[in-house]
């Protein structure tokens, strides 16, 4: 483009307070006004209305880190977060983006999401983030198969080394996906039993969201 043109817009941007110029040197950088339009377009969903007293209590019952994460762009995005009393503090923020193989919150959404549109994001290849990863297909298939029949899905450490993370999918009344909410913490803590305890509470608050998504 010519820099005359891309200066018109960057002056548009500064002007109406999107980009802020540091006069010295010139260099231009997004603004925090950027915060303020992301905040807008995430109460936008209604998931997020719907869930929010349930991560609360989620957190307040695990004392674990929960999470609300959306299908977007075929990721998963995070969307809110609370930490419960003994949370252990991970690199998960409203906006950030992973890729839905390698959490339990994204395996709980590919088991609800169309076949075709599944085959065609695990036809692109999965991408090995810790050695704990599925990158075999036919293997992650199976996975799905089994979160489809008990309800939850569950990665150990295969996005985080030494954490277990187990989700449950947010489907509405007309069972069309919203959503997973997760709960991770450290494998050391999170033995079988303790497992067990988790995936019930993230299936009844998934469960009770569904409830509260017809009265947003």
């Amino acid at each position: 483009m010519p820099v005359s043109t891309v200066h018109d817009y960057l002056q548009a941007l500064v002007d109406t307070g999107y980009v802020t110029v540091e006069e010295t040197d010139k260099v231009y950088r997004p603004s925090t006004r950027f915060l303020e339009v992301g905040h807008r377009q995430r109460h936008r969903f209604e998931v997020v209305k719907a869930v929010r007293d349930e991560l609360a209590a989620v957190a307040e019952e695990t004392g674990e880190h929960v999470t609300l994460l959306i299908e977007e762009n075929d990721q998963a995005v995070i969307l809110a977060v609370q930490e419960g009393s003994e949370a252990i503090t991970l690199f998960a923020y409203p906006g950030a983006r992973m890729p839905l193989h390698v959490t339990a919150p994204g395996k709980a959404m590919l088991a609800h999401m169309d076949p075709e549109r599944v085959e065609s994001i695990l036809g692109r290849g999965l991408v090995e983030i810790t050695s704990q990863t599925v990158t075999d297909a036919e293997v992650l298939l199976e996975q799905l198969e089994l979160v489809r029949e008990r309800g939850y899905a569950v990665d150990e450490g295969e996005r985080i080394a030494g954490m277990v993370c187990i989700a449950a999918p947010v489907l509405d009344k007309r069972d069309e996906l919203r959503g997973a909410i997760c709960v991770c913490g450290p494998e050391s803590r999170l033995d079988e039993t303790r497992r067990t305890e988790i995936a019930d509470v993230v299936k009844r608050a998934a469960n009770v969201t569904q409830v509260n998504l017809d009265y947003v």
